[in-house]
């Protein structure tokens, strides 16, 4: 099995999930620095997850029209510039935002091409194997991201986080404008935007994209709802520090570490429903901890560790039986998904976080509502042989 498109693709995609959630722990210390309110300063994460979340529709399509380089290079310029904003106007919350917009509208490319690079080069179970092997820098990165995130925010300031990923960003493009071939062998053709509307709709119709994305859009924001709480919970309430809150996510990075290696063993034994179904079984067991526990650090860090371990599972299975019957259409399958998992994430996680999701209790309720949805979904999915033929 060759390793180069998993490594490019490893490297694509780690650009978005950092801007994802690098920022997190300092959300409270821009709240103070700024004297901006908590629903202000969460426009940070939410405007980056709506562009990163739209702007797939664009870069998807397009990727497979013209090819993924061209797209590569075009987003992580967009990226770039966003990130300069953020670094030159870190002390305006207004300017500060729309860097993050922006960020976000680059950020989008990212996730689009790792997953088409590996649809383009791996077939049946190497692209399983593959796209497990990239779970752990797309599951892990959001948990590894804060961890680096806190340490700096605590003794650079969180300013430098920005420039960190300035740094970050223009070494990848670099990297990728030398390195990155171009892996779309279908043959380039004309980008319709009309067309690509109507073959939107196409797949918003299909049962099989929507029933095989649906895990990862639940699972993911169920995560970040998590993350932006999480800081505000340790920090505040337990009394946890910038760079202690980043210590201590280095366990639940583990935990998706483990999710991932798990898989790959236990996947020569189960089939796809029945790992899926220990996935929520995991998730579910965790949101009931969090509701019979007190809120302690270790409860906390638990049963987040456990939701961790359900994502690395659950990631590879769901884009693996979402992109396999598409490798045609790899990049505006793979455009779609992203960009509903993000706009959920970013509009729907921001209002429960906002208005519900606030405390220990609250959390675990949201645990167990995500397991049982993707229950849902997994019992109409396998419940006819054709079915689970298809996915299996």
């Amino acid at each position: 099995m060759r390793k180069t498109p998993i490594l490019l693709a490893m490297m694509i995609i780690a650009t978005g999930q950092v801007g994802v959630s690098i920022y997190l722990p300092s959300l409270p210390l821009i709240s103070q620095d700024l004297a901006a309110s908590h629903a202000d300063v969460q426009l940070l994460v939410t405007l980056f997850l709506v562009g990163f979340g739209a702007s797939q529709l664009f870069y998807g399509p397009l990727s497979d029209a013209i090819g993924r380089r061209p797209v590569f290079l075009l987003g992580q310029g967009v990226y770039l510039l966003g990130t300069v904003i953020c670094v030159a106007f870190s002390s305006d919350l207004s300017t500060l935002i729309l860097g993050r917009l922006l960020q976000g509208l680059g950020a989008g490319s990212a996730s689009v091409l790792g997953r088409s690079v590996l649809r383009d080069s791996y077939d049946g179970p190497q692209l399983t194997k593959a796209l497990s092997y990239i779970s752990v820098t797309a599951s892990i990165m959001p948990i590894v991201a804060p961890v680096f995130g806190g340490w700096m925010a605590f003794y650079l300031g969180w300013q430098s986080v920005f420039l960190f990923v300035l740094i970050y960003l223009a070494a990848i493009f670099t990297l990728g404008y030398f390195v990155l071939p171009e892996t779309n062998n279908s043959g380039k053709h004309r980008f319709n935007v009309v067309e690509v509307g109507k073959n939107y709709g196409r797949l918003l119709g299909n049962r099989q994209v929507i029933s095989s994305a649906s895990y990862n859009w639940i699972s993911y924001l169920t995560s970040l709802v998590s993350l932006s709480v999480m800081p505000f919970l340790l920090q505040h309430q337990i009394g946890l520090t910038a760079a202690e809150y980043g210590s201590v996510m280095i366990i639940p990075s583990a935990g998706l570490m483990l999710g991932s290696l798990t898989l790959n063993v236990l996947n020569r034994y189960l089939s796809t429903a029945q790992l899926l179904v220990l996935s929520i079984s995991i998730m579910g067991s965790a949101g009931v901890w969090l509701l019979v526990t007190q809120t302690t650090l270790f409860n906390l860090i638990w049963a987040f560790t456990w939701l961790t371990i359900a994502q690395g599972m659950s990631f590879p299975l769901s884009i693996s039986m979402l992109l396999e019957p598409h490798k045609k259409q790899a990049g505006a399958v793979s455009a779609l998904s992203g960009s509903i998992q993000m706009c959920l994430a970013g509009l729907f996680g921001g209002y429960l976080v906002e208005h519900w999701v606030q405390g220990q209790t609250s959390l675990g309720w949201g645990y167990i509502i995500a397991a049982t949805i993707m229950a849902s979904v997994t019992y109409m999915t396998f419940r006819r042989p054709i079915i689970k033929q298809e996915f299996a």
